[in-house]
């Protein structure tokens, strides 16, 4: 009897639940359809805004990208940078299509145009709005600003960009930085520094070209740090 009786009690308490669920369903309806078709509309949007203008918008922008590539392998910067009449350049692609992948290694291009152009703030300002997350391109670019600081001829940026490089992902390019780091901070008088970095290639990267005469920059950082 007992147990009939605790059954009848569940029961009633699974009914008063359900009444008050679908109370609140009733009362609520209009708002919970309102929030349901709100998160629909935001769905379809996305996915309408991605395959609708970002796919497309990419492709077109992979397109222009590879005459400006083609420009800029054998060399013609200007042509690269600003198009040929017919093709966009690097410039345009930033402007018309820099929030597309292809629009950010724009950036990284346009940055090493301006480098070998001579145009070093230009260059530098390119290079740091690329942001790749590639670990070959990333510290190329860091690289590149690095270059462009020594040719300002501000040793402490370029020293500084160089280490940045050499840290972003090691890997034997990292020997080549380090190199360069090392001769910035020669120049500055530093060569603490200079000789630290000097034996991290020698420790880290023996294998690499930039090892094979560190002996002779480590004795000269040596050398000048005692006098």
């Amino acid at each position: 009897m007992s147990k009939n009786i605790k059954k009848e009690e569940n029961l009633k308490v699974v009914g008063e639940a359900l009444s008050k669920s679908e109370k609140f369903l009733a009362e609520n309806k209009t708002k919970i359809i309102g929030t349901v078709v709100a998160v629909l509309v935001v769905i379809i949007a996305f996915f309408g805004y991605r395959h609708l203008i970002q796919v497309p918008r990419e492709n077109t922008a992979q397109e222009q990208m590879a005459a400006a590539e083609r420009y800029f392998e054998i060399d013609s910067l200007n042509l690269a940078l600003n198009g040929d009449g017919i093709n966009l350049g690097f410039n345009q692609i930033i402007d018309e299509y820099g929030s597309t992948g292809a629009g950010r290694v724009a950036r990284f291009y346009a940055g090493f145009c301006n480098l070998h152009l001579g145009n070093f703030h230009e260059a530098i300002s390119q290079l740091k709005d690329f942001d790749g997350k590639d670990e070959i391109l990333q510290a190329r670019a860091y690289c590149g600003i690095g270059d462009a600081y020594i040719e300002l001829e501000q040793y402490d940026d370029a020293a500084s960009y160089f280490m940045k490089a050499a840290n972003y992902r090691e890997n034997d390019f990292s020997a080549g930085y380090l190199m360069k780091a090392g001769l910035a901070y020669e120049h500055l008088g530093k060569y603490a520094d200079a000789l630290k970095v000097y034996k991290k290639i020698k420790t880290h990267y023996n294998k690499t070209v930039e090892a094979q005469e560190i002996d002779k920059y480590i004795e000269r950082a040596e050398i000048k740090q005692i006098n």
